[in-house]
């Protein structure tokens, strides 16, 4: 089976890992994985998955304008585009996967209309499948937000995947009208990483700060910088690791006010982060998916502050922390941050319920076992 999957990150990493992770466990057949945002250093995907790039396009930290790394926006939009047509005529794929749109990535319509059009038109016409994360960013118009999206789903879609276990977050919960969806919706679980066997012991009194790709989170770092002075401990040893997309102005200023706590290390960032996670007695983070799958997989105990622009890390973070996955960071003011980072190190980590983490088999199995209707 060939498969044509398309990913666009906008502003951090957890998309594009998330979708890598996906596309790794269908090892059974060819991916052809087309990615649209800054390219992330240094990552290797397996030997099935051939990497397609497209002029990379971002949004900006506001999510108001779409920003790209030189040149003409229209003409990178029409060069996008023409290579994504070009793609599937090449490929011709049996299964076009495509991660958020149409629940997101409004602003890429541009070349993804026309390439849904192209698959809708041909006598070889691949199964349309979304591949959608647990929980979808809210809307200045919710109407008219879905009623968009169910006029693109049903016109072009043939199945929903939502990376979730139901039982912790369910899709009506930030899109009302799962009802008028007419593509079945499947529940995959949530997509994690696995642990190296035998996993890695820990390490008493390493902390690890992240914030992901790291064009937001400087003030958390910041935050968490000012709270490690008012904690008199020798013993412990934060380790921070870089976002591969901060600013460098941003990298440089922090990484100097590192240097003025020996018990701070700095360092790039890591594409064996679970295993750094496992070796930790605390994960100090931000609350996107991959860094909370990430915090579940490794049995890390974690604090986390979710992004504050919208509800989606929130409301992961708040499903997590009731089923004792993590606990929510609730201010950022030094004194209270630094009581809390004290806590969660002297205490034990919560009792956790059962949380489905099969997600990238379970999307294997049901692409491979789904039949569209007549």
């Amino acid at each position: 089976m060939k498969i044509l999957h398309y990913c666009q990150h906008v502003l951090g990493i957890g998309h594009f890992l998330r979708s890598m992770e996906i596309a790794a466990a269908f090892s059974r057949h060819t991916v052809f994985f087309v990615e649209g945002g800054d390219p992330l250093p240094g990552f290797h995907a397996p030997d099935h998955v051939q990497r397609i790039a497209l002029p990379p396009l971002r949004m900006d930290p506001e999510f108001r304008n779409l920003e790209t790394a030189g040149g003409d926006l229209r003409d990178i939009q029409a060069r996008r585009t023409a290579i994504l047509l070009d793609l599937w005529e090449t490929v011709r794929p049996d299964v076009l996967l495509i991660e958020l749109f149409p629940f997101g990535r409004k602003r890429f319509q541009f070349e993804l209309i026309p390439l849904l059009e192209k698959n809708a038109a041909s006598t070889h016409r691949a199964r349309v499948v979304c591949s959608l994360r647990d929980i979808l960013v809210e809307k200045a118009d919710p109407e008219a937000y879905e009623e968009k999206v169910l006029s693109l789903v049903n016109r072009y879609f043939d199945l929903i995947l939502v990376h979730a276990d139901p039982d912790c977050v369910r899709l009506d919960e930030t899109f009302r009208r799962l009802a008028d969806i007419r593509p079945p919706v499947y529940y995959t679980g949530y997509v994690t990483r696995s642990l190296p066997n035998p996993p890695p012991p820990k390490i008493c009194g390493r902390m690890v700060l992240s914030t992901g790709g790291g064009r937001v989170g400087i003030d958390f770092i910041e935050a968490v910088f000012l709270a490690l002075s008012r904690i008199a401990n020798p013993d412990i040893h934060l380790q921070v690791h870089e976002g591969p997309f901060m600013e460098p102005q941003d990298r440089e200023a922090l990484r100097e006010r590192a240097a003025a706590d020996a018990r701070i290390s700095w360092h790039p960032f890591s594409h064996a982060f679970l295993k750094e996670l496992a070796q930790a007695q605390l994960s100090l983070s931000m609350a996107g998916y991959n860094t909370c799958m990430d915090i579940l997989a490794s049995g890390v105990s974690a604090l986390v502050y979710p992004f504050p622009q919208n509800r989606e890390q929130a409301l992961r973070a708040h499903r997590l922390e009731s089923r004792g996955v993590l606990r929510v960071i609730r201010s950022l003011y030094p004194e209270r941050l630094a009581a809390q980072i004290r806590e969660a190190l002297s205490s034990p980590r919560p009792s956790m319920e059962p949380i489905r983490t099969d997600g990238a088999r379970e999307t294997v199995r049901a692409i491979e076992n789904f039949s569209p209707r007549a």
